[in-house]
C-alpha cells in the first residue's frame, strides 16, 4: 500500500484512519478538506474555486506515495484511478452522525489541529450524512465496483480498529510523518 484513497461519509472517522496509516506506514498525510478550504486572510476560510480545486486534487494525487482522506466526489474517480488501496469507511448514518457529535464536543467550532480546517456542523452538512446512504453510497460503490485497486470495506469501528492492528507498526518510532502544513497547502492555492 503505497497510494491509499480513504473514503466514506463524514464522521466515519477517515481523519482518524488516515493519521494512523500514515503514521504506522510511514506515508505522507493529505486531508481532502485541509486543502480544499482557503485560509483568508485575518481569519476565517472559504472553498477553493472549482479549477483551483481540480488543479490542486491533480497535485496530490499525483505523488508517488500518500494516505488521502474525504470525499468531494466530484473529483473521486481520478483519485480512486490513482489509489492502489481504497478504504471505503461504511458505518451507517447513525454511526456517523455519533462521529460528528463526538467531533463537534472535542472541537466545539474551532479549527481541528489535525487538518487545519474549522470543524462546520451546519443542517446541510447533518442532511448530507443523513441521505449519504441513498444518495453517495450507490455512486460510491459503482466506482468502486470499475476500480482497479485493492478495495477494503470496514463497516464499524471495530473492523477500524482490527484493520490497524493487522498493518506493521510505524519504522520511526511513532512519530506521526507527513502532515500537510498550511503553508504547503498555500503553496498549492498559490503557486
Amino acid at each position: 500500500m503505497r497510494r491509499i484513497a480513504v473514503i466514506g461519509c463524514g464522521g466515519a472517522g477517515k481523519t482518524t484512519l488516515a493519521n494512523e496509516l500514515g503514521r504506522r506506514l510511514g506515508l505522507p498525510v493529505l486531508h481532502v478538506d485541509g486543502f480544499y478550504w482557503q485560509q483568508r486572510p485575518g481569519g476565517g476560510q472559504v472553498e477553493s474555486t472549482p479549477e483551483q480545486w481540480r488543479r490542486i486534487h491533480e497535485e496530490m494525487i499525483g505523488g508517488e506515495r500518500w494516505v488521502i482522506d474525504g470525499m468531494k466526489v466530484g473529483v473521486l474517480p481520478a483519485r480512486l484511478a490513482a489509489a492502489d488501496t481504497v478504504i471505503f469507511l461504511d458505518l451507517g448514518a447513525w454511526r456517523c452522525l455519533w462521529g460528528v457529535l463526538r467531533r463537534r464536543l472535542r472541537h466545539r467550532g474551532q479549527m481541528r489541529p489535525d487538518i487545519g480546517v474549522y470543524d462546520r456542523i451546519t443542517t446541510a452538512f447533518i442532511r448530507w450524512i443523513w441521505s449519504f446512504d441513498k444518495t453517495i453510497r450507490p455512486r460510491i460503490l459503482g466506482l468502486l465496483a470499475d476500480c482497479s485497486c485493492d478495495v477494503v470495506t470496514l463497516r464499524s469501528r471495530a473492523e477500524v480498529r482490527a484493520f490497524l492492528r493487522a498493518q506493521p507498526a510505524a519504522q520511526d518510532g511513532g512519530r506521526p510523518i507527513g502532515l500537510a502544513s498550511v503553508a504547503e497547502r498555500q503553496h498549492l492555492l498559490h503557486p
